[in-house]
């Protein structure tokens, strides 16, 4: 007779495993959904009610069900406390594939299981594939959303922040109650706020758009929100099409990714930044098919435009040749046209976009509405001319605040503030305040130079009396900004340039603001990440990081000489944590190190030998123009400790030229 009843109690599972083992793989040991499944110390299946799993492991197929989920994993991770997990699985007395709710608990090294079958109404149609990408996306989201319900919140902020939360691209991440991610695969995003205006700017794209406040204006309907984000899985910025929930306070999430601009999906306004992109192709098409006169000609008829999306042309002379607004036909990107209403002149990089393509920000009148917005545009070089498209955005702060979804607003308003300051406290008061701490807000601050061009107050007290004539002027392209930051007046001026954000620790691209007054050098700035500029590498992929060192060396050196940049990189402000520049001379000799102490000695002796007896500096030394890797173990300067080196050498005037990263 079958009890209808099931209970189960420690003793039936824990008899000696050489009995345990044949009982629990025969017949008689299930009663129709229930059976015990045992695995042994390698998490492979000794015992189960269906002989074709045995020998399977938790971390193989076996482990993964047909939603992606890695229960296997989950399962795997038990302890004798005993933890439940649920998950997809085949019903052996149904012959379908329910819902499963699984306790297991490990005893010996082996885990002992059992669970119970539950037929959701979600389930009861047939689970999306990741070939509907939408559907999948929406169904991870209400997965998880369920497994909070049954699990509680500690257990599934605990499996969203552990590797079985990934599957490919596909992730779900958890927003709590105060706009702080909390759950995430990617550790060092973790405690970041979705609204972009805290730590990190995690609200907002690499293209400006802050979509951080539809995350934060979600109710338990759900939304789609689409911007650009890492993918973990490629490790490039790409176009994520994200599906959110709010359920009991928190946000729900999780999203695929769309390469653009070769689009899967149609290019519409639902999806902004494709529709703009696809606007700028259609145009280039045009032009290769028709040729530029008609081209030109289409784009500045009424039906070339759609609503606020129109193509723009810019000719060989930055003269605007084509527009939605006739007005304006003619203007020169380089003067008046390409500053906005705060002063931000945009159009000089706007004119710095190749045929790769660039996104460029800034204030803009809206066609449609009439009212200057905030627009995002997308530029292409083609034969010397350029095409643009955009599409605006309405900010939460009205008339041009002074917030940080305005930067350049934000960034003039900075530099207000510090001549206010200096005209009611004088200079003594205000180059001592813009030296504090508190003075910097994230990646704003104000710097300031005296009459000599010296800086005299900056976030990074490291750089104090530096000139702004010399290296501290000249970015890692080798670009001397600081010539033209050096002709500011009073009616300020717009300089862009790379420069180290100490926000991120990266390279990144600054727009600076500078007034001069009274013979000071007033300024403050903020920073875009442009994924098309290829120097502007981050260490988040340290093999490019390290060859940019190398370049920006090489660079140095042709500007200032040999003399100058042996002295420049025996200098503790050359150095960036852990990488740094080091140079050999044409006998060998080490000349400039982050190591005063490694200085005069020889790559062909002790030097170049490392712990494990590999001499590296016979590679070294073969390095030529083209540049040469090397890997050896050595003393990283930023920890104490030996590590492995990754090393890029390259040979120029007989000195050879090279930098690292440690792992």
């Amino acid at each position: 007779m079958v009890e209808t009843s099931k209970v189960i109690s420690p003793g039936d599972f824990f008899q000696p495993l050489t009995s345990i083992r044949p009982y629990y793989n025969s017949p008689e040991s299930v009663d129709g959904e229930w059976y015990v499944f045992i695995t042994d110390e390698n998490d492979e299946i000794i015992a189960h009610a269906n002989p074709d799993l045995l020998g399977e492991s938790l971390h193989g197929p076996v482990g993964v069900d047909i939603t992606g989920y890695r229960q296997g994993e989950a399962i795997a991770s038990a302890t004798e406390e005993g933890k439940w997990v649920d998950y997809i699985f085949l019903n052996l007395a149904t012959g379908n594939q329910e819902f499963k709710h699984t306790w297991a608990v490990r005893r010996d090294g082996l885990i002992f299981a059992s669970g119970w079958y539950q037929i959701l109404p979600d389930l009861s149609r047939s689970t999306p594939t990741k070939a509907d990408r939408s559907g999948y996306t929406v169904h991870l989201v209400e997965q998880a959303i369920q497994r909070y319900k049954t699990e509680g919140r500690e257990a599934i902020l605990e499996y969203i922040n552990s590797p079985a939360n990934v599957d490919g691209e596909w992730y779900v991440f958890l927003i709590d109650e105060d706009d702080i991610l909390i759950g995430h695969p990617s550790e060092e995003l973790r405690g970041q706020y979705s609204i972009g205006d805290e730590i990190g700017e995690l609200g907002v794209d690499i293209t400006g758009y802050r979509y951080g406040e539809l995350l934060h204006n979600v109710d338990e309907e759900g939304l789609w929100v689409d911007y650009f984000f890492l993918n973990i899985a490629t490790g490039n910025h790409e176009y994520k099409h994200t599906w959110i929930v709010r359920h009991d306070g928190l946000v729900f999430g999780s999203g695929w990714y769309q390469v653009l601009p070769g689009l899967e999906l149609g290019a519409t306004k639902a999806h902004p930044v494709a529709y703009t992109v696809d606007m700028v192709e259609q145009a280039l098409q045009r032009y290769e098919a028709e040729g530029r006169d008609a081209t030109v000609e289409h784009y500045n008829t009424p039906e070339s435009a759609d609503g606020e999306y129109y193509v723009f042309i810019f000719d060989e002379s930055d003269q605007l040749i084509a527009h939605a607004n006739p007005d304006l036909l003619g203007m020169d990107l380089k003067e008046d046209l390409g500053v906005d209403v705060t002063g931000y002149r945009f159009g000089d990089l706007m004119l710095s976009a190749t045929e790769e393509g660039l996104w460029v920000d800034y204030l803009f009148q809206n066609l449609a509405t009439g009212t200057q917005e905030y627009k995002h545009s997308w530029v292409v070089k083609r034969d010397g001319l350029l095409f643009g498209s955009g599409w605006y955005q309405v900010l939460p702060s009205t008339e041009f605040s002074a917030t940080k979804a305005h930067p350049v607003a934000y960034t003039v308003d900075m530099v207000e503030q510090a001549l206010q300051r200096y005209e009611a406290e004088g200079r003594e008061a205000t180059v001592e305040y813009y030296n504090t701490a508190e003075s910097a807000d994230g990646e704003y601050y104000v710097f300031i130079f005296d009459e000599s061009d010296q800086l005299i107050a900056h976030a990074n007290p490291d750089l104090l009396g530096m000139d702004l004539k010399e290296e501290l002027g000249v970015d890692v392209t080798g670009y001397r900004f600081g010539d033209l930051m050096l002709s500011a007046t009073e009616e300020g001026l717009w300089v862009d340039y790379l420069f180290q954000n100490l926000a991120t620790g990266n390279q990144e691209y600054k727009h600076s603001w500078v007034v001069r007054r009274d013979g000071l050098l007033f300024g403050s700035g903020w920073y875009q990440v442009l994924p098309t500029l290829p120097t502007a590498v981050t260490k988040a992929r340290p093999a490019e990081y390290t060859v940019a060192m190398v370049d920006r060396a090489l660079r140095y050196y042709k500007a200032y000489g040999r003399e100058e940049t042996v002295a420049y990189y025996n200098t503790p402000e050359s150095v960036d944590g852990e990488y740094y520049v080091y140079i050999f001379d044409e006998d060998d000799q080490l000349i400039a190190h982050a190591n005063p102490d490694l200085l005069g000695m020889d790559l062909k002796e002790e030097l170049g030998l490392d712990s494990t007896g590999y001499h590296f500096g016979t590679d070294m030394l073969e390095a030529t123009a083209e540049g040469l890797w090397v890997h050896y173990v050595f003393v990283n300067p930023a920890t104490g400790e030996e590590e492995t080196k990754h090393a890029w050498a390259v040979r120029h005037d007989g000195l050879i030229i090279g930098s690292g990263w440690y792992e």
